[in-house]
């Protein structure tokens, strides 16, 4: 059986001054996470080494959902996200992402340690057409620099299917703001290009499951 390992770092959290504020937000909001995405998580996000955490998914298709929930979360710290598609060759640990190994999970390293290396925000190993995939997601990474936190929230709400009136009420915002944010931060073709990853690496871990 494959599954999607994702590692997780959070960059020059090192210079944030309230670190003890910090590590609490990320905490809780790894916890908030796990909750509600426990049925698509493996093995629950879980922090490693200080700002490094990881999470084994058994389905993707919420990948993008939780990515953006962090980046709206912790803004203004920023986050890179390795992903690695594959087999995991010791059991899976349902309590924590601790204690396993296996492809999937030399295939996530590979992934954080090259955008440590060239930047960017999302990279994949493992997944057929991995070069096109990982130019796109770095073309969104781009178009990410400029972001600001609502547009971050507004994001991760629209690709959780949640309408625009009620995205207006919870970010106290106008729908106009909304809608701005939609055309102006690229929101509809992002959302597209996360999804038809997201069900590439579902349709890929179902074929192999099935094998």
């Amino acid at each position: 059986m494959q599954y999607l390992v994702l590692i997780g770092d959070l960059r020059d959290s090192r210079r944030v001054k309230d670190r003890a504020g910090l590590q609490h937000l990320f905490e809780s909001s790894l916890a908030f996470l796990n909750k509600r995405f426990r049925g698509a998580l493996a093995s629950p996000l879980t922090v490693t080494l200080g700002d490094e955490f990881q999470a084994v998914f058994s389905d993707p298709l919420p990948v993008w959902e939780i990515l953006s929930a962090l980046q709206a979360r912790l803004f203004p710290v920023t986050a890179r996200f390795g992903l690695g598609l594959g087999q995991i060759a010791t059991p899976v640990n349902p309590q924590a992402a601790l204690g396993m190994d296996g492809p999937a999970f030399y295939r996530a390293r590979d992934a954080i340690v090259q955008l440590k290396e060239e930047g960017g925000n999302y990279r994949i190993e493992g997944l057929d057409d991995a070069d096109l995939i990982n130019h796109t997601l770095s073309l969104v990474s781009g178009l990410q620099e400029s972001w600001h936190c609502n547009r971050f929230a507004t994001y991760h709400s629209f690709l959780s299917g949640v309408p625009v009136q009620r995205i207006a009420q919870e970010l106290k915002i106008s729908k106009t703001a909304v809608y701005k944010n939609l055309h102006d931060g690229h929101l509809h073709p992002i959302s597209g290009i996360h999804r038809s990853i997201a069900a590439k690496m579902a349709a890929a871990m179902e074929t192999t499951a099935d094998a």
